[in-house]
């Protein structure tokens, strides 16, 4: 039984290809070699915060907040809503064929006005190892020498992404959602898909093993403490994120957010209503949800043909009243795209998200980090002073 579940959830596409030289190895705990991608987005230097591109009817600005456009001229843009078209699926809640992630059209807002100073890049090992070492941090990491810089308040997203994908085929998408959000995104491959084919086939166990290696990548090795690190899952990305939420919780260092897009219940559930988790069953966000304790952002089609969508509403029925954050239950919108005409609505709400609930935290870090940095100085002045009389 639990064979034939796992060849229904996991449906690997045919892997796409990324330069070997920007891809991040790194290796679980059952010593599998699974890839990623860090997106880096540019940052307001006098605020740390990343910086967004504008949406269509936005007027790019210079300004604080790290955010080049001004609000309230697209209003009347974010009651679109998204016509989908019929989509093959394949059993256990994804498409058989890839969502579209292609952004290059005026309408997604991708390509924003050339007054946007800078676009997010990819990054190196070795560039985000040399930054860390010049600069002290990267993302909300603390300056690693207690001076020469203070907190960033820039969150980095960390990426589950859906069944049928990999990192080739979200690449597009995760660098619009760097480019409009103002984060940094890191993303990674389950084993058994993408360059990771040849690690062995997919299961539970190893996307619990592979999404801790890529925290343990940011949080241990480029020092991203963990209230600066948001988790993003889609589908089947969901179950890895609700685990990783659920288990920094329960160890005292809480992920600064979580955002569930389309998630289910649990597999089972997609397909028959048990009323509790059966032998077998795989990936039971439902059990992981009630200890969450970070700010949750649901983001459901109420078109889902997948995934049903009172899946996401019963989720947040689980989650402890103060992480629960306003959802973003889009109408008409199915299980695999966020189209064209509905995605200024899926920015917006996502910017809503950051700015309530991610980003006055890492303010008030950086404002301590600033202050503590200064009395410091001052000390070393005076030290200075007492010795030169």
């Amino acid at each position: 039984m639990g064979d034939a579940i796992s060849s229904l959830l996991f449906q690997p596409p045919p892997p796409t290809r990324l330069k070997e030289s920007k891809v991040i190895w790194l290796t679980n705990s059952f010593g599998k070699r699974i890839p990623a991608f860090f997106i880096e987005c540019p940052k307001d230097d006098r605020t740390g915060e990343g910086i967004r591109a504008p949406l269509p009817g936005e007027q790019p600005q210079g300004g604080g907040g790290g955010s080049y456009y001004s609000k309230g001229s697209t209003k009347s843009q974010m009651n679109h809503t998204l016509a989908t078209g019929g989509s093959r699926t394949n059993g256990a809640g994804n498409a058989a064929t890839p969502p579209s992630y292609n952004n290059n059209n005026n309408n997604g807002g991708e390509e924003g006005p050339q007054q946007v100073p800078s676009t997010p890049q990819i990054r190196t090992s070795k560039e985000l190892e040399m930054s860390l070492l010049n600069n002290g941090r990267i993302g909300g990491g603390p300056s690693a020498s207690g001076g020469g810089g203070t907190a960033s308040c820039t969150p980095t997203i960390l990426y589950s992404h859906a069944n049928a994908e990999d990192l080739g085929n979200i690449y597009p998408w995760c660098k619009f959602l760097s480019k409009m959000l103002g984060v940094n995104i890191f993303a990674y491959d389950y084993t058994g898909y993408g360059l990771a084919t040849d690690q062995g086939d997919p299961s539970e166990e190893y996307c619990f093993a592979d999404v801790t290696a890529a925290y343990t990548y940011l949080n241990q090795t480029l020092q991203i403490p963990a209230h600066s690190i948001l988790l993003y899952g889609r589908s089947l990305g969901s179950g890895p994120s609700c685990y990783l939420a659920a288990k920094t919780a329960e160890e005292g260092e809480a992920v600064g957010g979580l955002i569930l897009h389309a998630p289910f219940l649990s597999v089972y559930r997609i397909v028959l209503e048990s009323g509790c988790t059966l032998p077998g069953d795989r990936f039971a966000n439902v059990d992981y949800a009630p200890f969450i304790r970070s700010p949750v952002l649901f983001i459901h089609g109420t078109k889902d043909s997948i995934v049903p969508f009172n899946h996401s509403e019963r989720l947040l029925d689980t989650i402890i009243e103060p992480y629960r954050a306003d959802p973003l239950f889009i109408k008409d919108m199915g299980h695999n795209n966020v189209h064209a005409s509905v995605r200024p609505l899926f920015v917006e709400r996502l910017r809503e998200y950051l700015d309530t609930h991610i980003l006055p935290e890492l303010r008030e870090r950086r404002k301590h980090s600033e202050s503590a940095r200064s009395r410091m100085v001052n000390r070393v002045r005076s030290a200075r002073l007492q010795q030169a009389r």
